[in-house]
């Protein structure tokens, strides 16, 4: 059981501390100044909220403290951190875009201990997919802590090279997304030519779920389950020579994750 400070709890420090209450005994203290009240009625034990961390009369209880505000404010927030004090092994970890290791420890020289985790949205249904980079320093304690902590909520993936992590907000942090766009548009585009919305809805999500699962539970690879679908001259094959048409889907998608990855490594300066 770990005391675990989470400062920020919007969409994802909300979808993570979901799973991680349903999951462990650790205990939780919120900072949120504008979802705190709200977090207070959800969570009835087990987990505590204030607004700012001032309210917090002792910070040397915690094992872990974990950064999860916008990449746009967190230099404010660790300003509030230059008198406090804390455990000597404390964990530190950020699952901030964008912000390096080494932007942290200008503001906390003495968080020797810390991990940068990407994390995503299904981690709140313990099917997320996280990666983790740490400081060369990391015990094989706060190591165990980390990957624990994050395995309660889906698949995990040390990285050697934290410019990666970039690459992977590009990826699995803001894949999710993608997925919901494309489902969303294929149910509009079975909506117009001619089936209801709750049938579009439910063909469109069950074949999504059902194909993953497959591409899962199968030797093949993506593409090949592809090419097995797309017999020549049927129907499926008339759909994929559309989309693959001057390789107009393959350049959005591409330039679709350049786009976040660009941003990503923006928000880091």
């Amino acid at each position: 059981m770990n005391k675990i400070l989470l400062i920020g709890c919007g969409h994802m420090g909300s979808a993570l501390l979901q799973s991680w209450y349903k999951n462990s005994k650790n205990i939780f203290s919120i900072i949120d100044p504008i979802q705190h009240k709200k977090i207070k009625k959800i969570y009835s034990k087990r987990v505590k909220t204030f607004k700012n961390i001032n309210e917090i009369k002792n910070t040397k209880t915690f094992d872990i403290i974990i950064l999860a505000v916008k990449p746009q404010v967190i230099e404010g927030v660790l300003k509030d951190f230059k008198f406090l004090h804390f455990k000597k092994n404390i964990l530190f970890m950020s699952i901030i875009a964008g912000k390096k290791i080494s932007f942290f420890k200008k503001f906390l020289p003495t968080a020797i201990q810390f991990v940068r985790a990407m994390p995503n949205m299904p981690a709140s249904i313990n099917r997320g997919m996280t990666c983790l980079v740490s400081h060369r320093s990391l015990s094989k304690k706060n190591k165990i802590r980390a990957t624990d902590l994050f395995e309660m909520v889906g698949k995990i993936v040390w990285l050697k090279n934290e410019n990666d992590i970039d690459k992977i907000t590009a990826v699995s942090g803001s894949g999710p997304a993608y997925y919901f766009l494309f489902i969303d548009l294929f149910q509009k585009a079975a909506f117009e030519i001619g089936l209801s919305k709750d049938v579009s809805k439910k063909l469109v999500e069950q074949t999504a779920l059902g194909s993953i699962e497959l591409l899962f539970k199968n030797k093949k690879n993506a593409e090949q389950l592809t090419n097995m679908i797309a017999i020549k001259g049927g129907t499926t094959e008339a759909a994929i020579r559309s989309f693959k048409k001057n390789n107009l889907l393959k350049k959005t998608i591409k330039n679709a994750v350049n786009s976040a990855f660009r941003r990503s490594k923006e928000l880091g300066k």
